[in-house]
């Protein structure tokens, strides 16, 4: 166990359903910040600072500066509050409300400016730590995802897996059939890979990437052959809400031959209204993306290219996250469900209109 993120528990889970695969979750929602994300970016601010204390003895001190959406910067947060250093997360404008007080309740200082990720890490770059006394002040920058060091933290939940399933005499090569996790930058998916590499694994469990549709790069890269950038994210899942991924998320990909689905973001959102009343706890749209397979196995099935089995195990990566309440869900799915109605009704309306003049063009 690392002095910055826990061991958490692989468990079996029983999702509705007859004759459906095992599912066990890896309930990385126990880490101290609430995901995964403590792991990858825990990693990479502890050793930073290790280096810098060797290199500098006492006479400069890290600063760890991260941008973030929300649950990245939040894990930075936590990380520097066990490590006792200071820490300046800057988010944008769409960070949730309850998410910055999360992050000043640590002790760091939060920065909200521009209207999307990439304007937060522009700002934090050009505007924040360009203005540091380099002098007495080591700066550290903590990227969301993409960073070798961020992988290989994220890469030990797999050893914490292969260990479990070993404890539990499960054979890894015979009955795990593949693992499920979310996409949005790629950092979690890459320190899979990584952790499946380390014991020849990753050409033979074939991963599962989800995502929800308006922040599917990693689907659309995959489809196109290239790495492609957003405009603009659309979905409400905003720990998936990246306009790129890696390019070794790309690379790990093709070489893979991972899998990707995208679900819409209603779907997500009464899934994770779902998971709350089976099991009692909240899931963000980023997680609940994964477990959503868990509840829709024919999604699974078309997506790993076979029919799954009671003796079939999937592992599913419930990465967490501490952005949204139950009341945050259903006030969500209310507002996607009016949108979709308004959709309807105009798209109805235009339809008559259509009719109408084409038929008062044929008298």
């Amino acid at each position: 166990m690392s002095i910055v993120y826990n061991k958490t528990p692989l468990l079996r889970q029983i999702f509705p359903g007859k004759n459906s695969p095992q599912f066990f979750l890896k309930y990385e929602c126990l880490q101290p910040s609430g995901s995964f994300k403590s792991r990858g970016i825990g990693n990479l601010i502890l050793r930073n600072a290790i280096n810098i204390q060797k290199k500098f003895t006492n006479q400069k001190m890290p600063h760890i500066f991260a941008s973030s959406g929300g649950n990245a910067g939040f894990a930075a947060a936590t990380a520097c509050q066990r490590l006792s250093l200071p820490c300046t997360v800057v988010v944008p404008t769409a960070t949730k409300k309850r998410m910055v007080e999360k992050i000043k309740a640590t002790g760091a200082n939060v920065i909200i400016n521009g209207s999307h990720w990439k304007e937060a890490d522009t700002y934090l770059k050009n505007h924040v730590m360009s203005k540091i006394d380099k002098s007495s002040i080591e700066p550290v920058y903590v990227h969301p995802f993409d960073n070798p060091t961020i992988w290989e933290g994220h890469s030990t939940m797999v050893d914490e897996i292969i260990a479990t399933l070993k404890e539990q005499k499960i054979d890894i090569f015979k009955n795990v059939k593949g693992i499920v996790c979310s996409v949005g930058g790629g950092g979690l998916y890459n320190g899979i890979i990584q952790g499946l590499e380390k014991y020849n694994l990753a050409d033979k469990i074939p991963i599962v990437g989800v995502e929800t549709h308006g922040c599917h790069v990693f689907n659309t890269s995959m489809k196109l052959g290239k790495q492609v950038e957003f405009d603009k994210i659309t979905s409400i899942a905003t720990s998936l809400g990246t306009a790129s991924i890696s390019k070794q998320t790309f690379e790990y990909a093709k070489k893979y031959l991972t899998r990707s689905v995208v679900v819409d973001d209603a779907s997500v959102i009464e899934t994770c209204l779902k998971y709350v009343h089976d099991f009692n706890m909240v899931a963000e749209p980023a997680m609940g993306a994964s477990l959503h397979m868990a509840y829709n196995v024919n999604l699974l099935e078309d997506a790993l290219g076979h029919k799954l089995t009671p003796r079939d195990i999937i592992l599913i990566i419930a990465c967490g996250g501490s952005s949204n309440t139950i009341q945050d869900l259903q006030e969500t799915l209310i507002k996607l469900k009016n949108q979709k109605r308004e959709l309807s009704t105009y798209k109805l309306a235009n339809f008559d209109k259509c009719n109408t003049q084409s038929i008062l063009q044929q008298i």
